[in-house]
């Protein structure tokens, strides 16, 4: 009866340690699974470039210039390129610039973030109605596009 109680017991610490040993594993590969993921929902910095009124196609010119009067975002695309464009309304002053904080790419959209920075206190600003707007230039996508501002 001895020797089948520890015979017992002995099966019993292997059963444990493989169901650690298991559990353990599985574990790590969600851990795995749950990073591949999260990586994947923040995306990869996409390649882009500012794009002057001279490089915009008309349509897009046409565009911008019927809608930068109030604050607004759009995505124009062509056959090549996908642009988004941030508006940032009516200002009363000249100076302003607009800084592009993250472009990115994920499966499922591309993103963009910009902010607008007021004129600098070391340059002459002159009182005059301005309609700071940018237009980032990326490969064309049909993916969906959000712009934060």
């Amino acid at each position: 009866m001895e020797k089948s109680k520890r015979m017992g017991i002995r099966v019993l610490i292997i059963l444990l340690g493989t169901s650690v040993g298991i559990l353990t594993g599985c574990a790590k590969k969600s851990e795995k699974f749950f990073l591949h993921i999260h990586q994947e929902e923040q995306g990869k910095k996409e390649p882009f470039m500012i794009c002057r009124k001279e490089n915009q196609p008309e349509r897009l010119q046409k565009l911008i210039k019927d809608r930068k009067k109030l604050p607004c975002t759009f995505c124009y695309k062509n056959s090549r390129y996908t642009y988004l464009v941030v508006c940032y309304g009516e200002k009363s002053y000249s100076g302003y610039s607009i800084r592009v904080e993250e472009c990115r790419k994920t499966s499922q959209q591309l993103y963009l973030k910009t902010s607008l920075i007021g004129p600098s206190q070391k340059k002459e600003v002159v009182e005059v109605r301005t309609y700071p707007y940018i237009v980032v230039r990326c490969l064309r996508t049909e993916l969906l596009c959000k712009i934060d501002s």
